[in-house]
């Protein structure tokens, strides 16, 4: 496979110390004089070894995007991140196998809706009001120059401060350029047939607006409006997770669990409640109101600091107090200070004891600063623990896995990954004395799913799942490792993970913690039991 391109009449070579990101068409590499290069994978990417469509379909995008953007309208909206130039696969060459774009920066608006990531970067409201009204008039705008975006997701929009940029506009739909791709959380149900949640019908304007309505949600609450579990008082009527957006079921149905890791439904005032309904239940479209943004004013409760747009807090008039020592039959737990308890693992960066620096993996000593071993510069991620440290980078197709101790000895990179497809979103580590739990939040084909690795310190795979629909994965970000177990939170309370024979399974779920802890929890071994960070406290619990 050929991986160098010729810009401006100059041959190329596209190293991986200088790829910034990759998605399931195309890797972008920083070309470093401001400009990024789209290279769009060819039909003989390892990507898409044994996948027979997707090597068709790279290979019409080869021969159809070209003419597409040549096409594109002159005067795109500012926040689009628009073509400013093509790469060609030879110096004599006529065929395009990408496009320059002015190198832009931001955090993917799919971070602001996770709660985890919320938790560790707090936004205040002003900001999020802000942010999606820069999004709703970028939309806006594309639309009255002729463009639909299509795959309208919230990781093709970055947030830079207070502003947006739209990126991929090589998916746009416009004049007789059809956009086939769709990602399954915003796809708009009214395109779709009965029985699949997949389009059979072309985007338009108002399935733009269905999805902008989707990243509005949940940017303001942390969840899906097809998020929660479906729990009727007749089993036998429950509707699928899949299903669930054909049926109009969203979160506001009366037979749905609300996840508690979410902001709760109260913190958002009427008027935008019934245009949100109105929107996934009653398949109301066209243009969302901006007002109903304009006027959303999120202020901090003086009282417990949780934002709502209320005349009272919602939170405030729902929370219990926790009475110091309380026992529920075999469970006792006491309320602590949160600077007692002591997560297991950080994720290395540039101020913790083990960080990277470019392309070396380093750590501290009393003798100063000591290498554990190679890595790839700027694409490489890893999180350490007491006893064991785990990593991986991923770069032109192939990802190599690593483990390594952090105080002696050098980095074992024999860990055999699993293929890593599409855009990784998000990755995660939860780390034990013998053992590492990596999990890899991937999107292809527009459907998102997360990936379980659990890596031995001898940089054995013992196990790999990928699981798309596991209720527990929405706490993983918060678990925490007991020899050979893991502990999630979860809405059920805490439930228990392990490997049987070979398959990474829920073994056992502790009921009387439901009441006490959540998926947004962080979790934390003691020796006096499991403690557990919660949003205003911490408490620590021992089953007995």
């Amino acid at each position: 496979m050929n991986r160098t391109a010729w810009i401006d009449g100059t041959r190329v070579t596209l190293t991986t110390t200088a790829l910034l990101g990759q998605g399931g068409e195309a890797e972008v590499y920083d070309l470093g004089d401001g400009r990024v290069l789209k290279w769009w994978k060819p039909v003989d990417h390892p990507d898409y070894d044994g996948m027979p469509e997707a090597q068709a379909a790279a290979r019409r995008r080869l021969d159809e995007h070209p003419a597409k953007l040549r096409a594109l309208p002159g005067r795109l909206p500012a926040s689009v991140v628009a073509p400013c130039g093509f790469a060609l696969a030879g110096k004599k060459s006529t065929q395009v196998v990408g496009y320059l774009m002015p190198k832009v920066t931001g955090v993917p608006l799919h971070a602001y809706g996770e709660p985890k990531w919320r938790r560790e970067h707090p936004v205040d409201g002003d900001t999020l009001v802000a942010v999606l009204l820069a999004l709703h008039d970028a939309i806006a705008a594309l639309h009255q120059a002729g463009l639909v975006i299509g795959d309208c997701n919230d990781l093709n929009v970055l947030v830079d401060g207070r502003s947006v940029h739209l990126i991929d506009v090589d998916s746009y739909q416009f004049g007789s350029f059809t956009c086939p791709m769709f990602s399954e959380r915003f796809v708009d149900p009214r395109l779709c047939d009965a029985q699949q949640l997949v389009p059979v019908r072309p985007h338009d304007e108002a399935s733009d607006w269905f999805a902008f309505a989707v990243m509005a949600f949940r940017t303001l609450l942390g969840i899906g409006p097809w998020g929660g579990v479906h729990q009727p008082a007749d089993p036998s009527k429950r509707c699928p997770p899949a299903m669930r957006a054909l049926r109009r079921l969203s979160v506001y149905a009366p037979e749905i669990t609300y996840p508690r890791a979410a902001r709760p439904l109260a913190i958002l005032p009427d008027e935008l409640t019934d245009v949100l309904r109105g929107v996934f239940e009653r398949d109301q479209r066209g243009m969302f109101p901006r007002t109903a943004l304009e006027r959303l004013r999120l202020r901090a409760c003086t009282t417990c600091g949780d934002e709502h747009a209320r005349v009272r807090c919602p939170s405030c008039q729902t929370a219990a107090h926790l009475p110091p020592p309380v026992i529920h039959g075999r469970l006792r737990w006491t309320v602590i200070a949160t600077t007692e308890v002591e997560l297991a693992s950080y994720e290395v960066h540039e101020t913790t004891r083990v960080w990277l620096d470019g392309g070396a993996l380093m750590r501290t000593t009393r003798a100063g600063a000591e290498r554990i071993g190679s890595v790839l510069a700027r694409q490489t991620r890893a999180w350490c623990g007491a006893r064991l440290g785990v990593g991986f980078y991923r770069a032109g197709g192939y990802a190599v896995g690593f483990v390594f101790r952090p105080e002696r000895g050098v980095l074992d990179d024999r860990v055999a990954l699993p293929k890593i497809r599409g855009q990784l979103v998000d990755a995660h580590a939860t780390i034990g004395d013998d053992r590492a739990w990596l999990w890899l939040t991937c999107v292809e084909a527009g459907r998102l799913t997360t990936t379980c690795v659990v890596i031995g310190a001898d940089a054995q795979v013992l196990a790999t799942s990928t699981l798309a629909d596991a209720p527990w994965v929405a706490g993983i970000g918060g678990a925490c490792t007991a020899g050979p177990h893991l502990f999630v939170p979860t809405d059920d309370g805490l439930v228990r993970i392990e490997i049987v024979q070979g398959v990474i399974t829920q073994t056992r779920t502790f009921p009387e913690t439901a009441a006490l802890v959540g998926p947004g929890d962080r979790l934390a071994l003691s020796s006096g039991g499991i403690d557990v960070i919660r949003r205003r406290d911490a408490i620590r619990m021992q089953l007995t």
